[in-house]
């Protein structure tokens, strides 16, 4: 399940991952955060940037 976390700011959002299980369920569950009014999504999927072959 997809859920958001809310924390006021990045001191407090770094300080709740610094604490492995939580960071290890973030990861689990790709949990959205949102910090400070800015959403965080995190993933297990490695990164793909996708290139359109119109704009090569």
């Amino acid at each position: 399940m997809k859920y958001i976390k809310y924390f006021d700011t990045i001191e407090e959002y770094e300080s709740w991952m610094s604490i492995e299980e939580n960071a290890e369920e973030v990861y689990r569950t790709e949990e959205k955060i949102c910090v400070d009014g800015i959403i965080l999504s995190h993933t297990n999927e490695p990164f793909v940037e996708e290139v359109n072959s119109n704009d090569l």
